[in-house]
């Protein structure tokens, strides 16, 4: 069995800022390693408990659960943005991920300027990036924006800038929140169509 990702007994536990609970100061955070660590349980929520499980290569996994249950959080710690208070991830290739609306894109330029930043930060050179330029561009459907400031753009456009950048680094494993949700039912067929592809070609969803 080839794994793309396993995970072992991961925790996630949030220091609660709430009125009354004791904070840590930086200075101990930085001793300890961790902002969270000699707490009590009262001083901390748990977004994520001993969650263990692997993905094969080529496969896609779905991860179900209500608004609060650590969905996202456990996929932000699978991109790397987050790290495990317990427990240890490994995850195998060039990940992309697509998970809050707007994520890594800055409001205050354009389309296109973000485009080239969303594809160094998901690891693709300048050149890569122009060399895809077009067609991120044409199956994002934002021509007639693309030089507008992200912050005009809808939570739609927002989703199809994010997405088209997404699919375009050619990564190993792709992470979906249910950011797509947002999307216009067309975008959202065409969205579908590719990530069928994207698992017919053995990659991991």
């Amino acid at each position: 069995m080839s794994l793309a990702i396993r995970a072992e007994n991961v925790s996630k536990l949030y220091r609660r800022m709430a009125p009354g609970f004791r904070l840590q100061t930086l200075k101990s955070a930085l001793l300890q390693g961790s902002l969270t660590a000699g707490l009590s349980s009262e001083d901390t929520i748990p977004a994520l408990e001993d969650v263990s499980f692997d993905v094969e290569k080529g496969c896609a996994f779905g991860v179900i659960g209500s608004n609060g249950s650590g969905n996202s959080t456990l996929l932000k710690i699978l991109t790397g943005m987050l790290k495990p208070t317990r427990g240890r991830v490994e995850v195998e290739g060039r990940v992309a991920a697509l998970i809050e609306l707007g994520a890594g894109c800055h409001p205050e330029i354009s389309g296109r300027e973000n485009i080239f930043i969303n594809g160094a930060v998901l690891g693709l050179s300048r050149r890569e990036v122009e060399q895809r330029y077009a067609e991120i561009v044409e199956f994002s459907g934002l021509e007639a924006f693309i030089e507008e400031p992200v912050k005009n753009y809808s939570s739609g456009m927002y989703v199809r800038l994010g997405f088209a950048v997404a699919v375009h680094t050619d990564p190993d494993i792709l992470l979906v929140d249910e950011v797509l949700a947002v999307g216009d039912e067309a975008f959202q067929h065409k969205c579908l169509r590719r990530i069928e592809e994207f698992l017919a070609r053995g990659k991991t969803l």
